[in-house]
C-alpha cells in the first residue's frame, strides 16, 4: 500500500478545509499546532500539512507533496502548470469563487489599467501575477510593490492602486476603493504533483481522495427530505421532491400512506416544502447535514 502526502491552506481557509475533510470522513487531528501537521485515521494518508497558500504551489511543484488544495490565484501567480483534479467553488465566506482585481481610490478618475500614471506604485501580494498583467497592457513602467497583508490600506501609504483578492467587495468599499479591472476569477482546486499522478501505486489513492472531497462538497449543496404522503398524492409528491434519480418510496404500516425520501437542492428546500404542504403531505423531516453525495 502506498501513502500520499497532502498539503492544504492555513489561515482564513483552514477552518473551511477542516470542515470539508471532516464531512468527507477524514477528520483531522492536529497534535502539535506549531508543527502545522495533522493526522487522519486512514492508512493511505501519511499526513495533512497546513501551509501558507502562497507557498503551496511551490511545495507541490518541487515534489514535497502529492496532492494539494489551493487557490487558482496562487498557481497563476507563480505561473505553474499543475493537473487540476477538481474545482471547488468555495471560499472564506461562502460557496463562490473569489476575484483578483485592480482597485484604486473611489475619488480617482482612473477607469482602466492603461490610465494609471507613468511609474506609479501598485501594491499587491500577487507580485508575479501583477507584473505579467501590466506587461500584457504594455505598462512595464509600473512599479509592483510587495504587500504582506492589509493590502487595502496601501493606497493611504503612497500606492496609486492595489491588486488584491475580493469575495463580496465589502472590504474594498470600506476602504473607499473601487475596482477598475478584474484580472482573474479563482476557485479553490485540488491539484496533484504530476509525478505522483503518474505513479500507478499512488494514483488510486489520489483519485479516492478527490472523490471523497467532491462527495463532501456535493453534499453541502443538498438536504435530505423525508415526508409521509397519502396514496392519492404519491405521483405529484414524487414529482415535487425529485432527486438525483427520483425519490425512494416505501409503504407505511398505515394503509394508504407512503414514505418518500430524496435529496433536494438546498436552494429549493423551502419551495419543495411549500408545494408538498399544498397537496396534503405531512410529517416532513429535513436533514441538513448529509455527509456525502457520491454521484
Amino acid at each position: 500500500m502506498s501513502q500520499i502526502d497532502i498539503v492544504v491552506p492555513d489561515g482564513s481557509m483552514q477552518e473551511v478545509i477542516i470542515g470539508l475533510l471532516t464531512k468527507a470522513g477524514l477528520p483531522v487531528t492536529i497534535e502539535k499546532k506549531r508543527v502545522k501537521e495533522g493526522r487522519v485515521r486512514i492508512d493511505w494518508i501519511k499526513r495533512i500539512a497546513f501551509q501558507r497558500p502562497q507557498e503551496i504551489p511551490g511545495y507541490l511543484k518541487s515534489g514535497h507533496f502529492d496532492v494539494a488544495i489551493v487557490g487558482e490565484d496562487w498557481i497563476a501567480n507563480w505561473g505553474y502548470e499543475l493537473p487540476v483534479l477538481l474545482k471547488l467553488p468555495i471560499g472564506r465566506g461562502g460557496g463562490k469563487p473569489v476575484k483578483i482585481v485592480l482597485a484604486v481610490n473611489q475619488t480617482s478618475d482612473f477607469q482602466r489599467a492603461e490610465e494609471l500614471p507613468q511609474g506609479c506604485e501598485v501594491a499587491t501580494e500577487y507580485v508575479q501575477l501583477a507584473r505579467r498583467f501590466f506587461s500584457s497592457k504594455g505598462r512595464q513602467d509600473i512599479q509592483v510593490v510587495p504587500s504582506y497583508g492589509n493590502t487595502e490600506n496601501k493606497i493611504r501609504f503612497g500606492a496609486t492602486a492595489i491588486v488584491d483578492v475580493t469575495e463580496s467587495g465589502d472590504s474594498l468599499t470600506e476602504n473607499q476603493l473601487k475596482v477598475i479591472c478584474e484580472i482573474m476569477e479563482s476557485n479553490t482546486v485540488i491539484v496533484a504533483n504530476p509525478k505522483s499522478l503518474a505513479d500507478e501505486n499512488k494514483r488510486p489513492y489520489i483519485d479516492c481522495f478527490v472523490q471523497l472531497i467532491n462527495g463532501a462538497h456535493q453534499a453541502s449543496k443538498y438536504v435530505m427530505l423525508t415526508a409521509n404522503v397519502p396514496k392519492r398524492s404519491l405521483n405529484e409528491a414524487s414529482r415535487i421532491i425529485g432527486g438525483l434519480k427520483g425519490p425512494t418510496s416505501s409503504p407505511l404500516r398505515i394503509k394508504g400512506w407512503f414514505a418518500l425520501q430524496s435529496v433536494v437542492p438546498r436552494e429549493d428546500e423551502q419551495k419543495v416544502i411549500f408545494e408538498l404542504l399544498q397537496i396534503g403531505v405531512t410529517d416532513i423531516i429535513v436533514n441538513r447535514d448529509i455527509p456525502l453525495v457520491m454521484s
